[in-house]
């Protein structure tokens, strides 16, 4: 019955390949498009039913920036997806085929909750910085998660330079996510601040539940971030794969 059944799906997918939307593409169709080149395929727990999903990133070709790229969820029993809406200058909305930004792409899988794996997926990237989003299943359907308090676009940005301020983010296998900053408070950069916020996911947003700030010498400030782990790679301690380095 098994064999049966996955015959069907290869068989149903052959046939409506040739009818998926090229334009704005149909959530429900988001598992016959192609995989991006590049976007990453990577496998965790999203629903919480004990068996690996696979995550990945689909785009029609021939859409806008703003519709055609889908971050797809394909479970036991269903297909899920939600769009990833790129753009690149305002209001213009370049088409796919002329997208040639490496973003967006599958930047690790994390386990946020018990027994419930989230996605982060990369954005956009600056001279120094690069913006991820989180995603995960809320109310049985793949959001991007959000912050409380707001951050820009709900979309954490990290790395940066020591002369402006640098971001990373740890975290802990079931939660909190740890977001980590420090920046110089003069303009020698002899004294700096550096600051430790921890957030717990609840339906769907982070909420920042504890937050500690230190100034004083650059030697004690960098001593402390050392010790809360700023130098690990970015989402150390709760990975559950990774892809594309961010």
């Amino acid at each position: 019955m098994v064999a049966l059944g996955a015959a069907c799906l290869i068989t149903t997918a052959t046939t409506m390949a040739g009818s998926v939307s090229t334009a704005c593409p149909r959530l429900s169709q988001a598992g016959l498009l192609p995989v991006r080149p590049g976007g990453g395929v990577l496998r965790g727990d999203i629903d919480d039913d004990g068996r690996p999903d696979r995550v990945s990133i689909r785009y029609a070709p021939k859409a806008a920036a703003s519709c055609g790229f889908l971050l797809v969820v394909e479970m036991q029993s269903r297909v899920l997806a939600v769009r990833i809406p790129e753009w690149y200058k305002p209001p213009q909305d370049l088409p796919i085929r002329k997208w040639w930004l490496p973003e967006p792409y599958l930047a690790a899988i994390v386990q946020l909750q018990a027994h419930r794996d989230q996605i982060v997926v990369a954005r956009s990237e600056g001279a120094a910085n690069k913006n991820v989003s989180l995603y995960g299943l809320v109310a049985g359907r793949p959001e991007q998660l959000r912050f409380r308090p707001s951050m820009y676009e709900d979309e954490l940005s990290l790395f940066g330079t020591v002369g402006t301020g640098v971001t990373n983010v740890r975290c802990v296998r079931g939660g909190p996510l740890i977001v980590l900053n420090e920046w110089p408070t003069s303009a020698t950069g002899k004294r700096r601040s550096a600051a430790r916020s921890t957030y717990r996911l609840t339906g769907g947003i982070l909420v920042r539940a504890t937050s500690r700030t230190i100034t004083g010498s650059e030697r004690r400030v960098t001593a402390q971030g050392r010790a809360w782990g700023f130098d690990a790679l970015p989402l150390t301690g709760c990975t559950v794969a990774r892809g594309r380095r961010l």
